[in-house]
This record gives structure tokens, sequence and C-alpha cells, in this order.
């Protein structure tokens, strides 16, 4: 009964025109660097990951030595990306950096993977912005079409197996997946390869 007294009333619709949150000064940088990188990110070859670094620090960002973004990958606030060291984020990945998003050393973030840092405020007749960063752990990697939601910190040495769901922080050296994606196993380390064999 309560859900066809639901259907049958009128619903309000209380919601008000939304107002940037943006002055005119960070709309002029964000046209910029979505100027930049449709001419000069984008059409970059493969090997030119010097050349991408340099457009990114340009805008703000922190790029570690040995780190890559490919130039499929959409990072979509530039100053507020920090990447660490040998770490790289791969293509048609989102970035969708409107809050802090900081990846740690020896991160590899895989394809299609959206990193999320932003959303809005539903209580509010204007549906206002809300952002919360991102930490991705060094050693982590990130598997294929992963979504890690704002406000989440992902722990070293964690891998996220692929199609998972992020939505509250991980521990640090721990295999997890699933919708939502949970700690499952710990991850071991393996021997080298010859270590401790006799020859």
């Amino acid at each position: 009964m309560l859900l066809l007294r639901c259907y049958m009333s009128r619903t309000e619709v209380w919601l008000k025109p939304s107002k940037s949150p943006y002055t005119l000064l960070q709309k002029i940088r964000m046209a910029t660097w979505w100027f930049v990188e449709a001419l000069l990110f984008r059409p970059s070859l493969h090997k030119m990951v010097a050349w991408r670094n340099m457009l990114l620090r340009i805008f703000g960002a922190k790029i570690g030595k040995g780190s890559s973004v490919h130039q499929k990958a959409k990072i979509w606030f530039p100053w507020n990306l920090e990447m660490g060291e040998n770490s790289s984020i791969a293509f048609d990945s989102l970035i969708y950096s409107l809050d802090k998003v900081v990846i740690g050393d020896f991160v590899s973030v895989s394809h299609r993977v959206h990193v999320n840092t932003g959303s809005h405020d539903y209580s509010d007749p204007c549906f206002a912005l809300k952002t919360s960063p991102v930490t991705i752990g060094s050693g982590s990697f990130i598997g294929t079409d992963v979504f890690i939601n704002m406000g989440v910190t992902v722990g070293d040495m964690v891998v996220v197996g692929a199609r998972s769901v992020v939505v509250k922080d991980l521990p640090a050296n721990m295999i997890c997946f699933g919708h939502p994606c949970r700690p499952v196993k710990l991850r071991v380390r393996t021997p080298e390869r010859g270590a401790n064999s006799e020859r």
C-alpha cells in the first residue's frame, strides 16, 4: 500500500538551476588545458612520454621519474594530479581530478579505470558540487574497468581485480575485488627465480 500511495501521489520537484563553483579565471585555465590536450596531448605518439609529462607539468601536475600517462587517458584537471616514480596510467582511463588524486610509486592503473573525486549534494536544491581526494598507495595494481569513488584510500601493495567498484578504503597488501570491492586475501610475495636454488 505504501508503494501504491507513493506512486499515486504527486512528487514535488524542488531543484533549482545549478551554479558553477568556478571563477572566470579557473574556467579559462580549464578551457586552455582542454585545448592543449586536444591539439598536443592526445595526438602525440605512444613513445612521446616525456612530451606528455611536460605538458602535464606545465599545467601543475607532479609527475615522478619514470612515470607515464597514455595519450588516450583523460586527465580532467592536471593541477590536481600527483604521481610518484615508475607509475603508469593506461589508455582510456579517466582521472576525474576535481580534487587531488595522489598515486604512489610503482602503481599500475590499467585501461578504462575511472578514478572519481566529484559528486553532487542531492539534498541541495542547487545540486552543489562536492569533492574529496583519492589516494592510491605505492606498489598497487588497479585492474581493467575499476571504478574508485571519491574519498577512497587504496593502501600500499593492493591488487584491485578487474571491474571492481571501490567505495571504501582498502587495507595494504591485500588482493581485493567485487561490487562493492572488498579484501579477499593477502598479497604474498613469491620467491625470485633462481633464489635459493642449487646450481
